[in-house]
């Protein structure tokens, strides 16, 4: 999801800093002269700056490639478009003050982190809750992990699943399943899958590195697709930012008259390519019992028990001994149901009378953000009452644990602002139509835009090692420019092009993500499984790589390029995969106490 950095000099953020400052006062003295009076001062226009409108979200890749720090790097971004910004505003958009300085710390803290990122007001009196109740569901989420996880009922709830492991492609089977259950975070899916199946591989005589790999390929994809959880809010939360932007300009085109920021998260969906078949590849090899590239050196390593990339580890017993699975699994539930059974009736009373009460038609009227929020203070006041009451932790634990699930995810939301703040500040500086009339006059064909935003996410991604911090950068710009390069095209291939270049960000930046060393979720994954961090990255990258091809050939080629419809794009991606399985991937070598071809585990 996001890395806050191992602390490199700050001196280094001092340095690059200045210079982004330069080349920002470069901009601003090379900007064409087309400024307009207005009172005693003069205001420029943000399209005199040309191709400069990506210096602050290049300066917040930069820093955060340089320095391993997304934080300040999106901090910088925001600061560097508020400079930009300064003479493009009027006395009165700057709070009056005349020092470029002032008037820059001003606009990046008031206009754009207060107005715009939290309240969600941009340049209108009246207030958008949807940021404050993503915050406010995703910090009760986050509070209902930490309850369920203290109290030992997520980790009994997978028990009962990891119980029915009795072979080693059951054992692999039983953790990608574990992987689906703990759908609602990435990092709960992390933490608690991968110590509660080490002892079942063991025994299995499978590898930390076959776990590593499931657990990462089980965790962001699952989290990203899932309805309900703590990236949902985030996800919906970035593409909002770029519909709002084509609102202000009133320009809306009209295959997307209608068309919200839920609408797009949901449609989306399916053409979220590597995602789906990063989580079908994980069963694939599980059933089929096959593996190649490293990994399949690593589960022969593995069954002579004299695997290299293995760290023990021993983990603290958490909860009490007598946890239960409902536990965690009613607030689960609580969750689900209650966050489907208000989208399903807020969506049925939002049908407007003479339309058909179809399910996209209540999906699409639904009250997504309440729905979830709903959902949140259900299950979160469940898993309080479930657990004081089956003595699982006490008042004063319950407490601790709600405080150390929020605060975990406090820097995912510190930048879940700092991302809001700098899309809306690239959008004022009209980064989106620039980018766009660029595209334009160079002839860019609309149709090439998914794969192109696919392989933008993913570099990002891997060289930031954070996922959300890409989606932050890039979604609303590519919401931008998809619903302009795709405006002039028939309203039903512009929305599957608009919808693919959505999913083409959010399964970009999983991609890049997943392949990259500096990312959070990848050394937790080998963390939390066992295995030293080099081990995973070389073991899982052959398997990444193959479903991002499988993805792009199949996705962002044949359905979105060509116009083949994705649901025949997902099957014979799958096809694909299956093949290359069958046909590269090896059964590994046969345990001598293996029984009718699969290995038992010992009474």
């Amino acid at each position: 999801m996001l890395r806050p950095g191992k602390g490199k000099p700050d001196l280094t953020i001092v340095v690059f800093t200045a210079i982004v400052a330069l080349a920002a006062a470069v901009a601003l003295a090379g900007s064409s002269d087309t400024s307009q009076p207005t009172g005693n001062s003069t205001v420029k226009s943000p399209d005199t700056y040309g191709l400069w409108v990506l210096l602050p979200a290049l300066s917040a890749i930069g820093l955060a490639v340089i320095t391993r720090r997304v934080m300040p790097a999106l901090a910088v971004g925001v600061l560097v478009a508020s400079y930009m910004l300064v003479p493009c505003l009027t006395p009165e958009q700057r709070y009056g003050t005349a020092n470029t300085v002032v008037g820059t710390v001003r606009v990046a803290l008031q206009t754009f982190v207060w107005d715009s990122a939290l309240l969600g007001r941009s340049g209108a009196a009246e207030i958008d809750t949807s940021h404050l109740q993503i915050l406010l569901f995703t910090s009760l989420i986050a509070a209902m992990v930490g309850i369920i996880g203290a109290g030992g009922g997520t980790r009994a709830l997978v028990d009962v699943i990891a119980r029915r492991a009795s072979s080693r492609r059951g054992g692999q089977a039983i953790a990608w399943a574990a992987g689906l259950v703990v759908f609602f975070d990435d990092y709960a899916n992390t933490m608690i899958v991968g110590p509660t199946m080490q002892p079942i591989f063991d025994r299995l005589k499978l590898s930390r590195a076959k776990l590593a790999y499931i657990v990462d390929s089980t965790a962001a994809p699952v989290a990203s697709i899932a309805l309900v959880g703590t990236w949902l809010g985030a996800e919906i939360g970035f593409i909002q930012v770029g519909m709002e932007g084509l609102a202000q300009g009133d320009s809306v085109p009209g295959f997307l008259a209608g068309v919200t920021a839920w609408q797009a998260f949901l449609y989306s969906i399916p053409h979220r390519y590597y995602a789906i078949f990063a989580i079908v590849m994980v069963l694939l090899i599980a059933v089929s019992g096959r593996d190649f590239g490293p990994m399949r050196k690593a589960e022969r390593q593995a069954s002579q028990q004299a695997e290299p990339g293995r760290v023990d580890i021993s983990e603290p017993e958490t909860g009490n001994r007598g946890s239960r699975w409902w536990q965690a699994g009613i607030p689960i539930l609580a969750l689900i149901t209650v966050t489907l059974g208000t989208l399903f009736g807020t969506g049925w009373v939002g049908v407007e009378s003479g339309q058909p009460r179809s399910f996209v038609n209540v999906l699409s009227n639904a009250d997504a953000y309440g729905s979830i929020l709903y959902g949140a203070t259900a299950s979160v006041s469940l898993a309080l009452v479930l657990s004081l009451s089956a003595g699982a932790i006490s008042l004063v634990g319950v407490v601790r644990a709600m405080v150390r699930g929020v605060r975990r995810v406090v820097p995912a939301l510190v930048i879940l602002v700092l991302a809001w703040a700098l899309s809306s500040a690239s959008q004022a500086l009209h980064l989106g139509e620039i980018a766009t009339r660029y595209l334009m006059e160079a002839n860019f064909e609309a149709a090439w835009l998914p794969l192109c935003v696919f392989l933008s996410a993913a570099v990002v991604s891997f060289a930031t090692g954070t996922s959300w911090g890409t989606m932050g950068i890039l979604c609303p710009v590519v919401v931008t420019v998809a619903a302009r390069l795709a405006a002039d095209l028939p309203a039903d291939r512009a929305l599957d092009l608009f919808y693919a270049s959505v999913g083409g960000v959010l399964a970009g930046a999983i991609f890049g993500d997943h392949c990259s060393p500096i990312s959070d979720t990848t050394v937790l994954s080998a963390i939390a499984s066992g295995c030293t961090l080099e081990s995973h990255v070389w073991t899982q990258l052959p398997y990444a790589v193959t479903v991002a091809l499988a993805g792009v050939v199949f996705g962002d080629l044949l359905s979105a390029h060509f116009g083949v419809h994705w649901s025949i794009g997902l099957v014979l991606g799958i096809v694909a995969l299956f093949v290359v399985v069958r046909v590269v991937g090896q059964v590994g070598r046969v345990p001598p106490a293996e029984r009718n071809g699969e290995w038992r585990m010992e009474n």
